[in-house]
């Protein structure tokens, strides 16, 4: 019986030593970090980086193992949906133009020191909008590669502004008192709304006309 407990102990012993090598073995070669990059009230880009040790490399999203022989794995995001609250658009991205290698076994396609992913996402409702997402990548040297289990990872969008919401704000940027899609700040400038934006009417212009020349396609600095 202390045999069998002993036996039992020192297997558990070696595999929980296999899986923190295991996990050390790669854990110190890619550092992953996730952020969100505003496009505007409703459109985002979550942002996954991974910075790599000197010497290794993480394959891109398109690369194809089919056409490498059967070698590398491509960095895979999926995301958890929630349809009330977000949606994905398009596929995740390489943020940048991949290194491309050719050889006997074929085309890779991969990043070296730094790679960075992106995913376009439309946000649909208001407050804090919690976006998590699985990942698995392939980290790899002249040596040879490394396979890590799958990862977990999360980021926060703050929720979109209405239009409404989006509309106070330049009045209360301005100090505009609002006559429709006209307003005049505290100092007699006039100012028109245009596409959810208050926009400065030049000297010599009447308002009227102004939104007119917008609506025409007319140009107007910020």
């Amino acid at each position: 019986m202390k045999k069998s407990i002993i036996l039992l102990f020192t297997l558990f012993l070696l595999v929980s030593v296999h899986s923190k090598a295991q996990m050390d073995s790669w854990s110190n070669k890619v550092t992953w970090s996730f952020s969100v990059e505003r496009i505007d009230d409703s459109h985002a880009y979550i942002v996954c980086k991974a910075k790599l040790l000197n010497g290794w490399h993480i394959f891109s999203v398109n690369h194809d193992p089919n056409k490498a022989d059967l070698t590398g794995y491509p960095t895979t995001f999926k995301f958890i949906t929630n349809p009330a609250k977000y949606k994905l658009i398009g596929k995740l991205q390489d943020a940048s133009k991949p290194h491309k290698h050719v050889d006997d076994l074929g085309e890779s396609l991969y990043f070296e020191k730094v790679g960075v992913f992106k995913q376009k996402v439309e946000i649909l409702e208001k407050g804090d909008i919690d976006v998590k997402f699985e990942y698995s990548f392939q980290v790899c040297d002249e040596n040879g590669c490394l396979f890590p289990p799958d990862q977990n990872g999360k980021v926060t969008f703050k929720g979109y502004k209405t239009e409404e919401a989006a509309v106070n704000d330049a009045v209360d940027k301005k100090d505009l008192k609002i006559n429709g899609d006209f307003g005049k700040d505290s100092k007699g400038k006039d100012f028109v709304k245009f596409k959810n934006e208050w926009i400065a009417v030049p000297e010599g212009n009447s308002p009227k006309f102004y939104k007119k020349y917008l609506e025409l396609g007319g140009s107007y600095a910020k």
